[in-house]
């Protein structure tokens, strides 16, 4: 049984920001390893992941259910694994 690849949630206030940190990295958004999380929804069961925090991420309509969504992702992770969280 193959173990699944960690993946790159991006933090990043809109899908434009989105399309930025991809330019400023090198990285396509159509990577599979890589996921644009546009809302809380987006973090529901998600396995071993990174965390990167695009600039103003936070910054958005729906910052309170979002930060929250981030704050119980990393609770799951903390247990299994050391959870790698960056900022750009």
């Amino acid at each position: 049984m193959a173990l699944n690849p960690v993946r790159t949630v991006v933090l990043a206030r809109s899908l434009a920001d989105f399309h930025t940190w991809c330019r400023q990295t090198g990285t396509s958004p159509r990577d599979r390893t890589v996921l644009y999380a546009s809302g809380p929804q987006t973090l529901r069961g998600l396995g071993q992941v990174e965390i990167v925090r695009h600039d103003a991420w936070w910054d958005r309509l729906d910052e309170a259910a979002y930060t929250e969504a981030v704050a119980s992702l990393m609770d799951r992770q903390l247990p299994q694994a050391d959870v790698t969280v960056s900022s750009s």
